[in-house]
């Protein structure tokens, strides 16, 4: 009884001393000085102008050579319908060539239906008007699979910039109206801490099957955004 008691116990000091971080960890950022924290966050929203498709190109024949030659050629021609559509090579990755046994399973046992062979090919389109053409022209190369297609933005960076601009424009005037209410004015920042809560990225990912037809894209805006955590210094 006393075992378990004393198991209790320290069950229930390092639950309070893990409760108690957070807080002495703030506490070793704010100063002795009156003071003020505030939490502000900014937002930027874009409509995404990039696509990034993963395609796979796969084939099963009796032999490996023969569905080599069958995927070397569909891959000859979807690289040649997104070239005409403008995609440049430094924007296509064609992987290595993956060759193993393909079974299936009749009446409980398995058969070997031949040598299978597969190649994947990764996108990148930078002109999104392009993008039905460039999938009609992909399924008539002959992709076996178009799987992930991820919307994004090329000037993130930029964007990012001026979520931080609204961010530290918002902490300001969040400090300027909790000092005037208490009779005092912001003196200077002491402290910043840029969240960290998780990745801003956001995409909007499509799954399609190689034989649909190219439908309309409606895209919504992609939201990028910041938080501060600041602490100002009062006078």
């Amino acid at each position: 009884m006393k075992s378990r008691m004393g198991i209790n116990f320290m069950r229930d000091i390092a639950l309070v001393m893990c409760t108690l971080l957070p807080v002495f960890a703030t506490a070793a950022t704010l100063p002795n000085e009156p003071h003020v924290v505030v939490a502000a966050r900014g937002e930027v929203e874009a409509l995404p102008d990039i696509a990034r498709l993963q395609l796979q190109i796969s084939e099963t024949r009796a032999s490996a050579v023969d569905a080599k030659n069958t995927v070397d050629e569909r891959t000859a021609r979807v690289l040649a319908a997104v070239r005409e559509q403008g995609v440049q090579d430094t924007d296509i990755r064609a992987s290595q060539i993956r060759i193993y046994p393909d079974y299936e399973w009749q009446d409980g046992k398995r058969l070997l239906r031949g040598q299978r062979v597969e190649r994947s090919v990764d996108l990148t389109l930078n002109d999104l008007s392009r993008y039905g053409a460039v999938l009609d022209g992909l399924v008539r190369a002959g992709i076996t699979e178009l799987g992930n297609v991820s919307f994004d933005l090329s000037n993130r960076d930029a964007l990012m910039a001026e979520a931080l601009q609204a961010a530290m424009a918002d902490a300001n005037a969040k400090a300027a109206v909790l000092a005037a209410g208490f009779g005092r004015r912001v003196a200077g920042v002491y402290h910043i801490d840029e969240a960290t809560a998780g990745p801003i990225r956001q995409e909007r990912m499509l799954m399609m099957d190689a034989k649909m037809s190219a439908a309309p894209m409606l895209l919504g805006k992609e939201t990028v955004s910041a938080s501060l955590n600041v602490v100002f210094l009062l006078k």
